[in-house]
């Protein structure tokens, strides 16, 4: 588990030594560092890290959800 993602790391790494993995962030970082990153993760593309040493070759999948607006600030209901 990983409660802010960042660039995606943790996700990267543990897929590649075909671990469960969550990812939680509130930024615009899912779309502009996360996903592309594991995308190329999954498609054997992303040679940095552990690649070598876990003999990743490419696979896999993940999901992505929205889960809900900030608790943060004050909706319609307060």
């Amino acid at each position: 588990l990983d409660s802010f993602a960042g660039s995606g790391t943790t996700g990267a790494v543990a897929h590649k030594m075909n671990r469960r993995w969550i990812m939680v962030e509130l930024g615009e970082h899912t779309h502009t560092h996360i996903i592309p990153r594991l995308r190329k993760v999954i498609e054997g593309e992303d040679r940095g890290g552990v690649t070598t040493d876990a003999n990743w070759k490419g696979g896999g999948g993940f999901r992505y959800f929205r889960v809900a607006p900030s608790l943060l600030e004050k909706d319609l209901y307060g």
